[in-house]
């Protein structure tokens, strides 16, 4: 039973864990909330929390829930926090200076809507002030420490919120990223964090002091990816209110997609891959790249020049420049009460031009244009979430350096439009965590977080802190605008007409077995293609995977599909029945029976080994626009 095996002082906060009781009963919303208040008393003061709302206000919102009765909301009965910087009606935000703090009048569309879903806020949490760093140390509120280790930081800006979710005080937390701070602090924490594209979720509860409007974010850091996404999905869409959402935002799939059982990613080639003398961390990528491996991925080594230059521009260009917009006059009012580092940093904002602000726009386009091919060859880009970590004792001695340190893998990001998802990796010999984070290309979310879901599942790591395991997968529901389709032969995932699904918006379900009632041919066409037939007698298991397509993506890619290859419904090995490719029967009269290897793939293999890798390499490297005929499908 959950509820004698949910421990008061280490049991997981987890969605599925949490949700799972309360349906049940073995749970309540009170009892959880009253667990949580018990862990932060045991804290004591651990500069988690600028705002905590009173334990009888929580318990209260609980209270009123458990009486309504459970009604299957996604987030009913979650414990949330928010990072100080976001607007929550009637709570004070100070973007850690307390001489500017102000009562909020709204909340904006996202962090509504999450109440909207019955999630119970805990608090609000410190940062860097006014969101400048990735440390967590330019705060008056006192700086948090890595839950592992009180003498490292937590990471920033975000550090409250981290620090939150991987002591077990909140499940999720809403935080902000224009640089990494909702990556870093998850790395040096075990747990996850996901940036999304800028302009899918809505920034308009974010305070104007230090908000940099043109490439910000919210961010959501969570124990498992599942997590984050599932909150992502109720956050993200377009919000008509606020200028820098993107309209395109309301048909963004969310749900993580299931790696292929091929696929490529990329890495930093070269002297790119910089650990500043840190032999645990490099020994920690490597072994990173080696498990990516094992799922089914083939290591590239990319040029890293062009995101390195971006990086460079965020915080030595005039993007600087954006947070005076909102804080000169903040700064003119408060100038002795803001942090000193944080005063060095903005008194740079006022030296660029706009001849400089405009040569840096053109320069980041420029390498955004420059990296588009790499995206054409690599389901994602992994890289370290930072180089190291560090103690606080170094950060103070070096304050402006070493921060620039730890972004060096992710001040690109939201410039060149990226989304990411940051996940553990492991723990230093000193028993501090590290993560990577898996990049891709704008409203590409789904894609990145089922690599980085698979990968993380694959760490077999703690969730947070404590020593509570990765709740069992299950396969995620897909909308009513998909469909699914199985693939026998040349669409198969690292196969030449793979490419065919992809550009067509779809995603790798699962890999599966048809029953014992099929025979597959080699129909040597080019590229090669197999035929599959069902059987009266005498039929083999073949191999098959299910992919799935939005309804425009699937009707195209049907009413393409040549003679003799066509659609029907397959018979899988467990007795369901599946859209997915069958063969005119004539059309193998005389071609070769190959049932006997089980699959396409097993036969490439065995008959011509390399050869297919070729050919999805070649068409991996060409472009081909959506609507071009597809005279090779099959």
């Amino acid at each position: 039973m959950l509820e004698t095996n949910w421990s008061a002082t280490t049991g997981s906060l987890d969605l599925t864990t949490l949700s799972a009781g309360y349906a049940s009963g073995a749970l309540t919303p009170t009892r959880v909330i009253a667990v949580i208040y018990d862990r932060i008393a045991a804290r004591s003061e651990d500069h988690v929390w600028i705002h905590l709302v009173d334990r009888a206000d929580a318990l209260a919102a609980a209270a009123a829930l458990e009486s309504a009765g459970y009604d299957g909301r996604p987030l009913w009965g979650i414990p949330f926090s928010v990072k100080d910087c976001n607007d929550i009606v009637g709570l004070p935000t100070t973007n850690a200076l307390p001489e500017g703090a102000y009562i909020a009048q709204t909340s904006g569309q996202a962090i509504t809507r999450l109440f909207d879903a019955g999630a119970i806020l805990i608090g609000k949490t410190n940062m860097d002030q006014f969101g400048i760093g990735l440390v967590g140390m330019r705060t008056p509120y006192g700086a948090c420490s890595s839950v592992f280790d009180e003498d490292f930081i937590s990471g920033g800006s975000s550090s409250g919120s981290a620090v939150s979710v991987a002591a077990g005080l909140s499940s999720f937390s809403i935080a902000n990223d224009a640089a990494g701070s909702g990556r870093v602090p998850a790395g040096f924490n075990n747990i996850v964090g996901i940036k999304p594209t800028p302009g899918l979720v809505s920034n308009a509860c974010v305070s104007g002091g230090g908000c940099v409007k043109t490439i910000e974010t919210l961010a959501v850091f969570a124990l498992t990816v599942e997590d984050g996404m599932d909150v992502l999905r109720l956050i993200a869409g377009y919000d008509p209110s606020y200028p820098f959402s993107k309209p395109e935002a309301d048909l963004v799939p969310l749900v993580p997609a299931a790696p292929a059982p091929h696929f490529r990613f990329g890495i930093p080639k070269g002297e790119a891959l910089r650990f500043f003398g840190d032999s645990e961390a490099e020994r920690l990528f490597a072994e990173a790249v080696k498990r990516l491996k094992t799922l089914g991925g083939e290591a590239v080594e990319i040029d890293f020049a062009p995101f390195e230059e971006t990086q460079r521009i965020l915080y030595e260009g005039p993007w600087i420049s954006e947070r005076a917009l909102s804080l000169d006059a903040v700064l003119e009012r408060h100038r002795d009460a803001i942090h000193s580092v944080t005063r060095q940093i903005l008194s740079n904002s006022g030296k660029f031009t706009a001849l400089d602000t405009f040569g840096a726009i053109h320069r980041i386009a420029e390498l955004k244009c420059a990296t588009r091919p790499i995206w054409d060859d690599i389901a994602v880009l992994m890289v370290p979430t930072t180089p190291t970590i560090y103690r606080k004792s170094e950060i103070e001695a070096d304050p402006i350096a070493l921060n620039a340190r730890l972004g060096i893998y992710t001040n690109f990001v939201n410039l060149m439009g990226l989304c990411g998802i940051a996940v553990p990796n492991g723990f230093r010999a000193d028993g501090l965590p590290l993560g990577v984070t898996f990049l891709a290309p704008g409203f590409a979310e789904a894609k990145a977080a089922g690599v980085a879901a698979a990968f993380h599942r694959a760490t077999g790591l703690p969730l947070g802190m404590f020593a509570n395991p990765y709740p069992a997968p299950s396969e995620p529901e897909l909308g009513a605008d998909y469909r699914e389709i199985a693939v026998v032969g040349a669409h198969l995932s690292g196969m030449p007409l793979n490419h065919e699904l992809l550009e067509r918006g779809a995603i790798f379900r699962r890999a599966a077995t048809t029953s014992d009632k099929y025979q597959l041919f080699a129909l040597g066409t080019t590229p090669p293609k197999p035929g599959l037939v069902r059987t009266a007698s005498g039929g083999s298991k073949i191999a098959v995977e299910v992919w799935a397509l939005p309804l425009a993506g699937f009707g195209d890619f049907v009413s393409r599909i040549p003679a003799p290859l066509g659609v029907g419904k397959l018979e899988l090995e467990d007795g369901s029945q599946i859209t997915g490719f069958l063969c005119e029967a004539a059309a193998t009269i005389g071609q070769p029976d190959i049932s006997g290897f089980g699959g396409w793939a097993a036969y490439c293999h065995a008959t011509r080994p390399g050869c297919w890798l070729t050919l999805a390499t070649n068409c991996l490297q060409r472009t081909v626009p959506y609507g071009t005929p597809l005279v090779e499908i099959g």
